[in-house]
């Protein structure tokens, strides 16, 4: 929020939490309208008007918005994944929507997490019954 922002809000040099400004759902926004193309909750009517009129213009807005996204899910999954990377800097995050740089990474760590106890867990099982049939 800008300083100007702030002191028209709140009276103050910064407004306080309890008297955060209320955004106006009339007006629409990118990041509400990118929401909605990619199928989230969190938009409204003027969001969706908006993203109307931009298809008439841009028929293609709604695929190139989720092939954006597609391609955020594959390369942050590559990054964590393959690369080792385990920190991310996300700039202009927007609405959390589903595929999220912070969801996406989550996911290959996860699977690396589970996948070595469990591997652990066959391979120690495994020792004592893996002579049995050995003769």
């Amino acid at each position: 929020m800008a300083s100007d922002e702030a002191r028209a809000a709140g009276g103050g040099d910064t407004a306080s939490k309890a008297e955060r400004p209320a955004f106006d759902t009339s007006v629409a926004s990118q990041a509400r309208m990118y929401d909605y193309l990619l199928g989230g909750k969190d938009n409204y009517a003027a969001d969706r008007t908006a993203v109307a009129e931009a298809l008439k213009a841009w028929p293609d807005m709604a695929f190139t918005a989720r092939a954006n996204r597609a391609f955020l899910g594959r390369t942050v999954r590559y990054l964590a994944a393959e690369a080792g990377i385990r920190q991310f800097l996300d700039i202009g995050t927007g609405i959390p929507t589903a595929g999220n740089t912070h969801q996406v990474a989550r996911i290959p760590r996860r699977a690396a997490r589970a996948g070595r106890p469990c591997g652990a867990g066959r391979a120690a099982s495994a020792r004592p019954h893996g002579g049995a049939g050995a003769g």
